[in-house]
């Protein structure tokens, strides 16, 4: 094996069998205990995988973000630096060839491994395969010592249907990114274009699974372009399209306060406008979205 780090298992483990070298630690569950679980909502999808004496394997994905892999650990081993991250055979498919995946961050922390999008797709094709995606790293405390952390393939195509099922329930967007949101506007436009509507439609389906959403602060704003009371009633009227799309889509009414300000000074994002882009920015109606 890769690096002279070497580890073995039962009869019923997952891993290929060789020696032990003294001071690795190897943390992996026996192929009769291995067990993936499902877990989520429209919020968000886990799928955890239990590691004895280490903590957890996780694939995790929040509504609206990618999907990542971390390591949830009780107490890492791991010296902070790079991992290499390598696909090993079980023992029952020896004749397949290990595999160096990459190297992977390493912090001391309580996820001391946090994988992105592209590797977290790596991993789970080698799961996919009936590999093994396997960590070594050296120990914290000394050179000598390393660690091994195994994640195993064991009925983990079970559970990724069930995963699968909770991922395509997702909401397009998670909290953070609709609440504070922003619909910008054409000059001289007065209606939501195609654009702006699904932004609300993303908003409207948020706010209509996540009870604790409890107010919607609707703002309108103009550039400086034009007298002070046009810009003002201009402003009204986008926000209060907006107001009314999210009426119509079966927001409560109840909800929503809605203000317009039209170019006062204080609420420009750009003071002094020389330029389209400068008023392109000013020109807008804001949305905050408060939970309790």
């Amino acid at each position: 094996m890769k690096n002279g780090l070497k580890f073995t298992l039962s009869l019923l483990s997952l891993l290929s069998a060789s020696s032990v070298q003294p001071g690795n630690l190897s943390y992996y569950a026996e192929f009769d205990t291995a067990q993936w679980e499902v877990a989520g909502n429209v919020f968000e999808c886990s799928m955890s995988h239990d590691i004895p004496h280490y903590g957890q394997a996780v694939f995790y994905r929040e509504a609206g973000e990618t999907m990542i892999f971390y390591l949830q650990a009780m107490d890492s081993d791991m010296a902070e630096g790079r991992a290499l991250l390598i696909s090993m055979p079980p023992s029952w498919r020896k004749e397949l060839p290990e595999r160096d995946i990459g190297y992977v961050d390493v912090a001391r922390s309580g996820r001391p491994v946090v994988l992105d999008e592209a590797n977290t797709r790596l991993v789970l094709a080698e799961l996919f395969r009936g590999m093994i995606p396997t960590l070594t790293r050296r120990a914290w405390y000394s050179e000598d010592d390393s660690v091994l952390v195994a994640v195993s393939p064991v009925n983990f195509k079970l559970a990724y249907r069930d995963y699968q099922t909770c991922l395509s329930n997702l909401l397009p967007v998670n909290f953070g990114q609709i609440e504070r949101s922003t619909v910008f506007w054409r000059p001289g436009q007065m209606e939501l274009d195609e654009g702006a509507r699904a932004q609300l439609d993303n908003i409207v389906q948020y706010i209509q699974a996540d009870a604790g959403v409890f107010s919607v602060q609707i703002n309108g704003f103009t550039d400086t372009a034009g007298s002070n009371s046009d810009n003002l009633e201009t402003s009204r009227l986008r926000a209060f399209l907006v107001h009314q799309y999210l009426v119509d889509r079966g927001v409560n009414e109840a909800m929503l306060e809605t203000r317009f300000f039209g170019e006062t000074e204080e609420y420009l994002i750009v003071r002094n406008e020389r330029s389209a882009a400068d008023r392109d920015r000013n020109r807008r109606v804001t949305l905050f979205l408060q939970r309790r």
